[in-house]
């Protein structure tokens, strides 16, 4: 769950930051790196979490962002929290 949170934080940062338009092209590849982290972990009982350069297929893709969603909902507070720092 640590490495979750700490990979969350920085995806809010991230997010926030490319809302602003402040981000470089390498910094976006990054966050996109981290948002791609996240999302394997969501599916890691269809796919391995452990291999950074797994591409998650269009329906491992689809279920991991469903995923994502309904655990943001279901932990609104610490995802109100994470985006704070």
């Amino acid at each position: 769950m640590i490495e979750i949170v700490a990979l969350l934080t920085v995806y809010y940062q991230c997010t926030a930051l490319a809302e602003e338009g402040l981000l470089t092209q390498t910094e976006r590849f990054a966050c996109n790196s981290t948002y791609q982290q996240i999302k394997r972990e969501f599916v890691q009982d269809i796919a391995d979490p452990s291999d950074s350069d797994y591409v998650l297929r269009s329906e491992q893709n689809v279920l991991a962002f469903q995923r994502f969603k309904s655990w943001e909902a279901e932990n609104a507070d610490l995802v109100r929290e994470l985006k704070q720092q």
